[in-house]
């Protein structure tokens, strides 16, 4: 009786460890998460408010990811890079959005005083 609990707390213990057991370091994902969030960076989602909130959260889970990483927990930190990528490409969009909301802004006023120049 003695031995068959034994048993079956080793194949309970077996069982348990290769559910949590983590798959290989995400390098892939560490590096584009790292090359999204500094993209962000250049299309200057600095100078766009809600840009910089997304770039913001991008390098906070990059961060966590990381620690997960230290920890063994490659599979949650795969997924917190693939959320931070998503955040940064995201900040790249409003940023690039912003810029030519601006661009054509200015094309129209151009056109606007063209008008008026024109115009007897």
């Amino acid at each position: 009786m003695y031995r068959l609990r034994s048993l079956m707390l080793a194949a309970a213990a077996a069982t348990l460890a290769a559910a949590c057991a983590s798959g290989p370091r995400p390098e892939a994902q560490m590096a584009s998460s790292e090359g999204a969030i500094r993209g962000a960076s250049e299309a200057g989602a600095q100078n766009v408010p809600q840009a910089t909130l997304y770039v913001r959260l991008a390098q906070e889970q990059r961060q966590t990811a990381l620690r997960m990483i230290k920890d063994g927990d490659n599979d949650r930190a795969r997924y917190l890079l693939a959320r931070s990528e998503a955040d940064a490409e995201l900040a790249i969009a409003l940023a690039r959005q912003a810029r030519a909301e601006q661009d054509a802004t200015q094309a129209n006023s151009r056109v606007q005083n063209l008008q008026k120049q024109v115009q007897p």
